[in-house]
């Protein structure tokens, strides 16, 4: 009796992990360096990765998380989003985020809302939340493919909390591999005001990204105040 049970037990126990997995649509794995142009030590390596599974063809759950490593600061942050979608179509989707930053012990709660859809022979999307009680974060991303794999890219984002703005820009270019990863560069300049004081800089990003499943990875990205500081 006991030797029947065994493998009718391990039968029953991989059950759910196979439904489970047949339910994965897609995840990426990636890695990026940014670095200022002024010449400082103020860059950074990002590490993120992400998965998403499908329920009913129209509806997903995913999880994007990421750490942020900068140059020669003892630390490092990490955020953890958790996504609800909605397929409005193959080309359209619309959901809602729950974001968690953390560093040194201290953390932020952001939440809000986000879309994209394929536009005009491009994509382009779009997300607008809440940074605690008293936070605004915004931001807009879009790619347009050009021919041989290539493809323009560029993102706005902002940051408002307490009595502190950070804006940052940028634009670039993406490679996408025939069979393999994708490979891109951009260019911005993140601008800060804090109370009364304002500055800029410059900034240059090279990274690289791998996705499986959907040809996109995962639908959405990380929401989290790190991605809008270059190098942390």
């Amino acid at each position: 009796m006991i030797n029947r049970a065994v493998p009718v037990a391990i039968l029953l126990a991989t059950l759910p992990l196979s439904a489970f997995a047949q339910g994965i649509t897609g995840g990426d794995l990636g890695i990026e360096y940014n670095a200022p142009l002024d010449g400082s030590d103020f860059g950074g390596t990002t590490y993120s990765g992400g998965v998403e599974y499908g329920f009913m063809c129209t509806f997903s759950m995913s999880v994007n998380a990421a750490a942020y490593k900068p140059d020669n600061i003892s630390t490092t942050a990490t955020n953890v989003t958790l996504h609800g979608t909605y397929q409005l179509s193959s080309a359209a989707s619309v959901g809602g985020f729950y974001g968690y930053d953390s560093n040194d012990g201290e953390g932020l709660n952001l939440f809000g809302i986000e879309g994209g859809t394929e536009f005009m022979g491009g994509d382009v999307g779009a997300y607008i939340g809440r940074a605690e009680d008293d936070g605004t974060i915004f931001g807009i991303d879009g790619s347009y493919d050009l021919r041989s794999g290539f493809s323009v890219i560029g993102n706005v984002d902002l940051i408002d909390v307490d009595d502190a703005r950070l804006t940052q820009a940028s634009i670039g270019a993406e490679y996408q591999m025939a069979a393999g990863p994708q490979f891109y560069t951009q260019i911005g300049r993140i601008t800060g005001d804090v109370g009364d004081d304002s500055d800029s800089v410059g900034f240059f990003t090279i990274g690289a990204k791998v996705a499986f499943g959907a040809a996109r990875g995962t639908t959405f990205d990380n929401r989290s105040i790190f991605e809008v500081i270059p190098g942390f």
